[in-house]
Order: C-alpha cells, then sequence, then structure tokens
C-alpha cells in the first residue's frame, strides 16, 4: 500500500457506497472489509473482528441501552404529556407561551432522557396541534418543535455524548457537565428569537384569550407534573457530578427512577416494559451496527495513513489553529445535511480530537462544540433525522417543504449559540472546571 494514494482510495470507496443509499452501517463495513484485502491480504481481515470486540466491549457503553430504555419508559408513562398540560396553564397572557413552554419542555425532556427521537415526535403529537389550536402560525410552531426536541442530543444523559467518550477517551461526566451549560445557552436563544418575533409579530403567536386561562390555584397545582421528572434528573445528573456514580451507574440508577416514577403515576405495566424493552432493542442494535462498522473503519483509515492524510489538508488552512477549528466545524454542518450523527461521531471524532488536542484546544471544549454540532445536523435539509421523525406525526396539510422552511431560522439560531461558544468558551466550560476535578 501507498500511503500517498491510500486514504484517497478508501475515501473514494467510502463516497460511492453512500451514493448507492445502501444503509451507512453496511457501507463503512464494507469499505473497511475491502479496504483490508486490497491493502493487506484476507489474513489482516481477523484485525477487523479484534477491534469490533474492543470497541463493544467498553464498559461505558452499557450506559446506552439503560438511558434508552429509561427514555422509553417515561415516553410511555405519557410524562411529555402531562408537562405540557402545566405549561399551557401557565402560558396564560403571554404571546408565545406556548411555544417557550415547549421548549422548556424538551430541555426537561431531554435531561431525563438523552435522546432525541423521541421527544420529537411526542412533542410533535402533543404541542403541534395544541398550538395550532391558539392559530400560532405554523412554521413557527414547526420550528419550534424541531429545535426543542433535539435537545437530548446535546443535554446530558445525552446518549450520543457516551459515544462520543467511548470513541475519543474524552470523559464522559466533563462533558455531560458542559452540555448542561450548553444546553442552557441553546434553550437561552430559542427563547429570546421567540419572545423577539413574538414582540414584533403580534400575530404570530397569540395569548391565550381570557376564557381558556386558568387561576393561580390550578396553576400551582399543575406544577405536580414537574416534581417527577425533576427529581429523575437531581437523581441521575447529580449522582454523576457529585461522583458518587459513574455514567453507566447512574444510568441503571435512572432506569429505576423512571420505573418507580411510572408506578407513582399508576401507568406501569408489563405492556409498558415490554414495549420499552424492543424500542430499546431495536436502537442499541442499530447502534452497535453502526460502532462496530465505524470503528473499523477508522481503523483502516488511519493505518493507511489517514491521520497525516487529514492534518496534511488541514495545515494548508489559513489562519493557523482557529483556521483549522473553523474549517473542522464547517466539515461538521456539511456532513450533518446527509449523514447519520452517530456515523459521524465515529468517524470524525477519533480523526478530528487528536488534531485539536495537538493545536491546544481543550478537548472537551471541542467535543461540545461537535455535540452542538449534532444537533444542527438533526434539523438540517434535506436529510436531518428530525425532519423525518416530525414529519411522520404532523396533519397532512403540512408538507415537507414547510418542515424545511421552518427549520432554517433555527439553524441559525443554533449557529449563533455555537459562535458564542466558540468565541467564549467559558460560557460552557465554567460548569466542568467547577465540579469535575
Amino acid at each position: 500500500m501507498d500511503p500517498a494514494t491510500g486514504p484517497y482510495i478508501i475515501m473514494a470507496m467510502l463516497i460511492a457506497g453512500i451514493v448507492t443509499g445502501l444503509p451507512f452501517a453496511f457501507v463503512l463495513g464494507a469499505v473497511s472489509v475491502i479496504s483490508t484485502m486490497l491493502f493487506w491480504g484476507t489474513e489482516a481481515l481477523a484485525q477487523i473482528a479484534f477491534q469490533s470486540f474492543r470497541v463493544v466491549e467498553d464498559f461505558v457503553l452499557i450506559a446506552v441501552p439503560l438511558f434508552v430504555f429509561m427514555a422509553m419508559i417515561l415516553f410511555k408513562s405519557r410524562v411529555a404529556e402531562d408537562m405540557y398540560d402545566m405549561i399551557y396553564k401557565w402560558s396564560g397572557s403571554l404571546r408565545g407561551g406556548l411555544a417557550i413552554g415547549t421548549q422548556l419542555i424538551c430541555a426537561v425532556m431531554a435531561a431525563c432522557t438523552g435522546i432525541a427521537g423521541g421527544t420529537e415526535t411526542a412533542m410533535g403529537l402533543i404541542a403541534l396541534p395544541s398550538m395550532r389550536k391558539y392559530r400560532y402560525q405554523d412554521r413557527m410552531i414547526i420550528g419550534t418543535v424541531l429545535s426543542g426536541g433535539t435537545l437530548g442530543q446535546l443535554i446530558p444523559p445525552s446518549v450520543l455524548m457516551v459515544v462520543y467518550g467511548v470513541v475519543t477517551n474524552v470523559s464522559v461526566g466533563k462533558m455531560f457537565a458542559g452540555g448542561f451549560a450548553a444546553g442552557i445557552i441553546l434553550v437561552g436563544v430559542y427563547v429570546v428569537y421567540i419572545a423577539i418575533r413574538c414582540l414584533f409579530n403580534k400575530n404570530l403567536c397569540p395569548a391565550l384569550p381570557p376564557e381558556e386561562r386558568v387561576s393561580w390555584k390550578e396553576k400551582f397545582v399543575a406544577l405536580n407534573h414537574v416534581i417527577l421528572p425533576l427529581l429523575l434528573i437531581i437523581l441521575v445528573l447529580g449522582s454523576i457530578f457529585t461522583g458518587i456514580a459513574t455514567p453507566t451507574e447512574a444510568a441503571a440508577v435512572g432506569v429505576v427512577g423512571a420505573l418507580l416514577s411510572t408506578l407513582v403515576k399508576g401507568r406501569l405495566s408489563r405492556a409498558i416494559v415490554m414495549e420499552a424493552g424492543m424500542t430499546t432493542l431495536q436502537v442499541t442494535s442499530l447502534v452497535g451496527w453502526i460502532m462496530i462498522s465505524a470503528a473499523a473503519f477508522t481503523n483502516i483509515f488511519i493505518i493507511a495513513g489517514g491521520k497525516e492524510f487529514m492534518e496534511n489538508v488541514l495545515s494548508i488552512l489559513p489562519g493557523g489553529r482557529w483556521g483549522v477549528l473553523i474549517c473542522s466545524q464547517i466539515i461538521l454542518l456539511l456532513l450533518g445535511m446527509i449523514l447519520d450523527n452517530a456515523a459521524i461521531v465515529l468517524i470524525c471524532g477519533p480523526l478530528f480530537n487528536p488534531i485539536m488536542v495537538g493545536l491546544g484546544f481543550n478537548e472537551v471544549w471541542f467535543a461540545l462544540l461537535f455535540m452542538v454540532q449534532m444537533q444542527i445536523a438533526y434539523i438540517s435539509p434535506p436529510f436531518g433525522m428530525s425532519l423525518f421523525y416530525l414529519y411522520s406525526v404532523t396533519p397532512p396539510d403540512i408538507k415537507m417543504t414547510d418542515i424545511y422552511k421552518a427549520a432554517y431560522p433555527f439553524m441559525m439560531c443554533q449557529l449563533i449559540a455555537l459562535s458564542i461558544m466558540i468565541i467564549f468558551p467559558d460560557t460552557i466550560m465554567w460548569l466542568p472546571r467547577l465540579i469535575i476535578k
């Protein structure tokens, strides 16, 4: 194998595989096998099996099915529906109150579950018809649900952060702490955007009519809907941030907490547990296959000279190390438009992380920027997964083009938040430095 041409051949095969439209896990696996046979012969294929086993035996990965199972239990027990009832009662005379409340609910659900797809679907079914009922404009409704539903990618216990930590050896606990701060910034930008739009356009998100508003007594009674979710968040994240438990152990605690919460609400049943278990099996199996294939591909690419190839490409960029950082963000933004988030993490994480550390950037800070990019990717046309999750539960009169158009303003909000985190690193690094030494 010629190190000067190996990375180019592998990348060409990868692009050709993507163009075929085959499932990405199969594309990565096929490219890994063909590259290995082409460069080192059939006897080297055993290395793919050894590499796959090394990846899947990582103890931290146990957190993935646990967090997914916890999320599924909460979704099946209608926690989001209960919280939306509380937000509806509190929104009152505030223009845009339901949209702002939807963002806050999505943030709480993200902190309870760590995944995005379920929140997206649940809020599409609950919040979208309710906001339409009160004459909110469709693009604001769709954009609100799209952006809020992706917060599970960033706010801990993010499953994607666990995967990133496994493949880059970056502390998952520190990423969780930074993700909490980053999530606050992102939600803040969303809320400010909604409030400003409503201030200048009174018909965009009208306040609830007087006859729909409830008394202060009813408002305070409705707060009981958030008590159990908040206790679960404190239980899971608090045990991690205080050092009492690892993310994997906290995930197990979270599962117990979710089951107890559902039991307290009187909704725990064998059917819910079975449905949650089957969904967890499906999601975890998908993540597992992508991880195995991506680990094999990344290993082959690095051995073939891929790390040096990336360093050489990035070294010719203007602007020094900051030019390299900006270029990495542009690459992630473009990849997010066409590839699955997990695949981007598994391929780009091991390649970009050592380069950024070598340039003197904090690895946790860069990991958080990476996770924000994955949020942007989730709503990026044409293939952002949230676009399709939401489309699957929208009324027939809402077209895919409407969802695309609604995504762009909130993508700009995400880019503004990303810029804040790049220009002012301490906005997201203060919490990891404060609570995790």
